[in-house]
């Protein structure tokens, strides 16, 4: 099984360039090169449990905005955009528009999206788009329903499936295609689900369908299948039973079996910890988080330092609205935000980039004392650190 791998992301010259410039992490960057982007707060899904179900269906950004951002963060130096929610980023009626802007434009392009409007914008995200991961969670259309039905609480099961196959065959071969699974259990607790007030509370348990899932993913083309941890709504790792973990791990190991050279299994950070039970309390031993130096969270209602506080407005950097994105990354807004943070006491979640902000650390070290830096060369370049 193939696992992200973070870390060998960093030593790449356009990492080091950057690091070099920031005289101290007290100072900080002079732009980020990575943009998670929400453009719009809409989403036709209503799935219960949503760990964003509070900031649905607000707010987005205008047409005019959201282009005017895309040459923003271009003239920012920018090198690559994450179109991500707190929504369906390709809901926005603008977003074919920009991710054509972006790619005659040498940003690459990320998407993770619940596939309901692939088809929409088709021919942008296959000519494009480096990565689409599509969120999924089930092998068959009656999971589907239960876990990420419509607001009318219907299924589009069968037509995110004719969409991800549609994409496989358009896309170029570069360009990489995920099916996402997020394991859930009885231990995700019992959850309103908002597509219709009669249902009532649901169980959302899917662990036997993570073979089937893959199998899935496979006949319709995608490049790899996911199988991703669940966490609860402070992102701390959900603590499941172990004897559901042991199913679920089977479930893994059958799902290895399907691999070949055009598919994998890919092991997501922080999977093994939740197969394995391991404490959902992640300590850090640093204030200052790197990572909030080259990446950050831009959405409808604000920029925040990262996704793990979409929403939280102790952690908001400024207002994309009414200033322009340099003008919000040099803000005093932002600076007050990022000196408050204190990532040992406000990051006790399972962070992904917890083992990147230790080897960033080290790597800035190193190049301030002048000590030689081996960078990685990847056969397709990869900006999403």
């Amino acid at each position: 099984m193939s696992k992200m791998n973070l870390i060998e992301k960093l030593n790449q010259e356009m990492v080091i360039k950057s690091l070099s410039g920031i005289s101290s992490w007290e100072s900080g960057s002079k732009s980020p090169l990575v943009v998670e982007l929400d453009p719009t707060t809409a989403c036709d899904l209503a799935c219960p449990g949503c760990i964003s179900g509070e900031l649905l269906n607000q707010e987005k950004f205008s047409n005019e905005r959201l282009l005017k951002l895309g040459v923003e963060l271009y003239d920012a130096g920018v090198k690559a955009v994450i179109l991500i929610g707190g929504g369906e980023p390709l809901a926005h009626p603008a977003i074919g528009e920009l991710i054509t802007y972006f790619g005659l434009n040498d940003i690459q392009v990320g998407i993770t999206t619940n596939g309901s409007f692939i088809d929409r914008y088709l021919d942008s995200i296959a000519q494009y788009v480096n990565w689409t991961r599509v969120s999924m969670d089930a092998g068959t259309d009656d999971t589907f329903r239960k876990l990420r039905p419509t607001r009318n609480n219907e299924s589009k099961f069968n037509k995110i499936i004719s969409n991800i196959e549609l994409l496989a065959k358009n896309k170029k071969k570069a360009n990489t295609l995920g099916y996402s699974f997020l394991i859930r259990s009885q231990a995700d607790g019992r959850s309103y689900n908002p597509a219709g007030k009669n249902i009532g509370l649901v169980e959302t348990e899917n662990i036997d369908e993570i073979y089937i899932a893959a199998q899935l993913a496979k006949s319709i083309g995608c490049d790899y299948f996911e199988p991703k941890p669940s966490y609860d709504n402070g992102h701390s790792l959900i603590m499941h039973k172990k004897e559901d973990m042991l199913r679920a791990q089977e479930q893994i190991e059958k799902a290895k079996t399907l691999e070949d050279e055009n598919f994998k299994i890919l092991e997501s950070v922080n999977l093994q910890d939740s197969l394995d039970s391991i404490s959902s309390v992640q300590p850090k031993s640093y204030i200052k988080c790197p990572t909030a130096e080259l990446r950050t969270l831009i959405t409808p209602s604000g920029a925040y330092i990262c996704p793990y506080f979409r929403g939280a407005q102790s952690k908001n950097i400024g207002d994309l609205h009414g200033q322009s994105f340099k003008e919000m990354w040099v803000g005093q807004q932002r600076r007050e935000v990022m000196n408050l943070h204190n990532s040992s006491k406000d990051c006790k979640m399972h962070c992904i980039r917890h083992e990147t902000n230790n080897q960033l650390f080290k790597i800035h070290q190193d190049i301030h004392e002048g000590v030689e830096i081996n960078l990685n060369n990847f056969e397709n370049e990869d900006r999403f650190i």
